[in-house]
């Protein structure tokens, strides 16, 4: 929307806008067919989705279109994908064993630490590509520097999965630690490809590390590994470029939320209340945080009324948005289980606050 990057712009900045910006990732057929005037039938759906996206809210992180049911792909490092309309899962690992691991990662590490610096032309490149989007989007944000931390490329970017990184960190801890510092570098490198301020001044940090009421790791192990200080040289990059950093982690994060704004972080997201985040209890512990998403999608936008839908989202503006830093959506993604009446609810209550 044409007042999209205004708003979300003084909305981090801490100001109240004239309307809080909603943020989100749209993988609902209904939603996008709406606002976008045509269906996703598979002629031009990534024009079909910007439409949706430009016309329908403020900013987003990932513009995904629907898949050829029961297709596959193999990524880059060997994994075959199969997929379903609107998400995928690893159907075949390249390797399904420790010892499989311990002889194929030193080779992966040396190709990371081969990478040369970024280049003008790769920078003008990339910000070329963002460019491109932008113009699609008709004035919404696109969220393009969106760089991961080691332990969540490990486990969702190379898919070696939790049981194998355990065991990896039993059995080789030195080579582990290399293969984290490697993608830490190359992490670093994206970031000074992708950081364009005057295409989008914001970057999100992926970095799924918890489950439902808990961490998938202990504090010491989260230590040990570097990774609060890797989310902290994440930040630092990315402010040296102009931009500021919203964290990303589904599930219980509250046990680590004070190391995470120790290392950095200007914003958290999606505040997962099903998991068993509080957006207004983050608020008062931490007034100066951009908070993004928060409104539950497990329960109330999939089987909540209309009026209930209205009246969370007034309450939210209202408690955790009165002084900006808000950008409100969904509390992961808005998937095909949450009915477009629910989400004109949503959106039509934002603009009326």
């Amino acid at each position: 929307m044409k007042e999209s990057a205004e708003l979300v712009r003084q909305a981090c900045a801490g100001r109240r806008p004239a309307r809080t910006p909603i943020y989100d990732i749209l993988a609902n057929d209904a939603v996008i067919s709406h606002f976008a005037g045509a269906p996703l039938d598979g002629t031009d759906d990534f024009a079909t989705l910007c439409r949706g996206v430009g016309a329908s809210i403020d900013a987003t992180r990932f513009l995904m279109t629907p898949a050829v049911v029961g297709s596959t792909t193999v990524d880059r490092f060997g994994n075959t994908h199969t997929y379903e309309r609107w998400t995928n899962w690893v159907s075949h690992h390249a390797r399904t064993d420790v010892d499989e691991w311990i002889a194929w990662l030193p080779g992966e590490i040396e190709r990371l630490e081969s990478q040369p610096a970024v280049t003008p032309a790769e920078r003008a490149a990339a910000r070329t590509d963002q460019a491109g989007i932008l113009a699609r989007l008709n004035g919404s944000v696109h969220i393009a520097c969106t760089p991961s931390t080691a332990v969540n490329e490990a486990l969702f970017g190379y898919h070696c999965g939790l049981e194998a990184l355990s065991y990896l960190w039993a059995d080789a801890p030195e080579l582990m630690l290399r293969w984290f510092r490697a993608i830490e570098r190359a992490q670093q490198r994206y970031i000074q490809c992708t950081a364009h301020p005057d295409q989008a001044d914001l970057a999100v940090i992926y970095s799924d590390v918890a489950f439902k009421g808990r961490l998938m790791f202990s504090l010491e192990t989260f230590r040990a590994w570097g990774f609060f200080d890797d989310v902290a040289r994440i930040c630092a990059e990315c402010h040296r470029h102009g931009l500021k950093v919203i964290f990303h982690s589904d599930g219980y994060i509250m046990d680590i939320l004070a190391d995470l704004v120790a290392a950095g972080i200007d914003g958290l997201n999606p505040i997962e209340k099903a998991a068993g985040m509080d957006i207004y209890e983050i608020r008062r512990m931490y007034p100066q945080l951009i908070l993004a998403g928060g409104v539950d999608v497990t329960h109330l936008l999939p089987f909540g009324t209309p009026a209930e839908v209205r009246r969370e989202t007034r309450r939210m503006i209202a408690e955790t948005g009165s002084e900006g830093r808000l950008l409100i959506g969904s509390s992961t993604e808005l998937g095909n289980d949450v009915p477009l009446a629910n989400f004109l609810a949503f959106r039509d209550e934002v603009f009326a606050r």
